[in-house]
């Protein structure tokens, strides 16, 4: 099989991610431009929600190595060792955001502006 073969299953799951990914970058722009208002939750969310980016978007480049590597003939033990290495970066991303995500609202917001 040919890289091209693997361009639907690739397609799939780059669609089956892009809620995530649009999600992540919806709140990582309120974060953003409410700073103020949140505080430093808001430093905690960007963080998480930029790792959480960058993680899915590894798992994404780290799937589309696989087929690149079956379809260019590569031994399944190598290639899934590699593959091996990014889920296991990848969940420490996923982990470290989400551990973030609960530091952010858990985070004393700033005292509201006295008149």
């Amino acid at each position: 099989m040919t890289f091209e073969d693997w361009l639907p299953a690739l397609g799939a799951q780059a669609a089956m991610m892009t809620p995530n990914l649009i999600a992540c970058a919806i709140g990582l722009v309120l974060c953003l431009s409410w700073k103020r208002r949140i505080g430093v939750g808001a430093v905690y969310a960007v963080a998480a929600f930029s790792l959480q980016i960058v993680g899915m978007l590894l798992g994404l480049a780290g799937q589309a190595w696989m087929y690149k590597s079956m379809a260019s003939g590569m031994p399944a033990s190598s290639a899934g060792l590699f593959h091996s290495v990014i889920g296991g970066v990848h969940i420490v991303l996923s982990l470290t955001a989400t551990g973030l995500l609960i530091a952010a609202v858990l985070a004393k917001r700033p005292a509201p502006p006295q008149a």
